[in-house]
């Protein structure tokens, strides 16, 4: 009851999430974004990359890796994350990363850091864009729209573990820019259902 949604797609036949090594980038709300992506790819596993937060209690940290859970540590900078990630999607599972790198505080998608660009480098895979309106709760229904997989190998000139910066940069304008517009249609048919 608390994850009813409707899913839209962009396009149906490109979104493929039942089969291969995927990097799913999604918009942040709050922890509840990692459990309604995990029902839109059900019955796969969801690996999700997190903040060093819930890893400082033994406890909490053996659950997070038996869910799936990659961590990153913000304070250390250790970017170790990226290789586990690029392994893992390589061993044909999925990984999920919110690239903002933080709960948005007023629901809005904000700048993207870049080191998802470097995992999907570095795994040599597409990317797969999930946005979600954050509508969770008690008879509530969140609307997800899934995006056509993005291929960001097309911005990489080189076969450097890390691709230069400008070339980064330009990457990461074009999927923030398609995120944005993923965004923007799923508004769209939402107000649509409302008229109807």
């Amino acid at each position: 009851m608390f994850f009813k949604r409707k899913t839209y797609y962009e396009d149906k036949k490109s979104a493929h999430v039942r089969r291969g090594g995927k990097l799913i980038i999604t918009n942040h709300f709050n922890m509840f974004d990692y459990v309604l992506t995990s029902f839109v790819v059900f019955p796969r596993k969801l690996n999700v990359v997190a903040s060093e937060m819930p890893f400082r209690s033994k406890i909490v940290t053996f659950l997070m890796k038996f869910f799936g859970a990659i961590e990153a540590n913000r304070i250390t900078k250790n970017m170790r994350f990226i290789d586990v990630c690029a392994e893992v999607i390589n061993k044909n599972q999925l990984v999920q990363i919110y690239p903002e790198g933080q709960n948005s505080p007023d629901g809005k998608i904000h700048e993207f850091k870049h080191s998802y660009l470097v995992i999907a480098h570095r795994a040599k895979c597409k990317i797969l864009p999930i946005v979600t309106d954050g509508n969770y709760g008690v008879f509530k229904r969140a609307s997800v729209m899934i995006g056509k997989e993005i291929d960001v190998s097309q911005f990489f000139t080189t076969d450097r573990r890390t691709p230069p910066r400008d070339e980064l940069e330009r990457a990461n304008e074009y999927v923030h820019t398609k995120v944005l517009e993923l965004r923007e249609e799923l508004e769209n048919l939402k107000s649509k259902k409302r008229k109807k």
